[in-house]
């Protein structure tokens, strides 16, 4: 099933979308390959998979992070990215933070609700990346959510 862009099973793992983001992705690359031979096409394109990376990427397994960044890799080796383009985990790095620093800062920010309140403290102690109250109360999968790695990720 697919909705919203999102390949999705019963199971509730993300194994079907990630395998659907590789092979459009093959597909995407090759036709632009094909266009570029031609001499139809001479510009600089990205990957379009980035859109809601801090929602899933944690609950990727290795083999499919692995794959995703196959398509980086070979959208560098034909040319279509830099280089010096990052990692797949370095993007969801930024874009993590990216995010995280927009729905802190904004309160008409769809993510804003989710953050805890502000902690207020009465002593002077290193300074922290936020103000946040920590969850302490916790299980595995909520350890994987985006505001929860967020507000723990300065710790790890």
């Amino acid at each position: 099933m697919n909705i919203l862009g999102i390949t999705g099973s019963s199971t509730l793992t993300f194994h079907h979308h990630i395998s659907a983001l590789v092979t459009e992705s093959a597909r995407s690359l090759y036709d632009l390959m094909t266009i570029r031979a031609v001499g139809r096409y001479t510009c600089y394109t990205g990957l379009t998979c980035m859109l809601a990376l801090p929602a899933w990427w944690e609950y990727l397994k290795a083999d499919e992070k692995n794959l995703l960044q196959f398509v980086i890799k070979k959208a560098i080796r034909y040319g279509y990215l830099p280089r010096s383009f990052s990692t797949m985990s370095e993007l969801s790095e930024d874009s993590d933070e990216k995010l995280f620093r927009l729905a802190k800062y904004n309160p008409n920010h769809v993510l804003h609700r989710f953050l805890p309140q502000p902690k207020t403290v009465q002593y002077n102690l290193r300074k922290r990346t936020h103000d946040l109250t920590l969850p302490t109360d916790v299980n595995a999968v909520i350890k994987q959510n985006f505001v929860y790695r967020m507000l723990f990720s300065d710790l790890y």
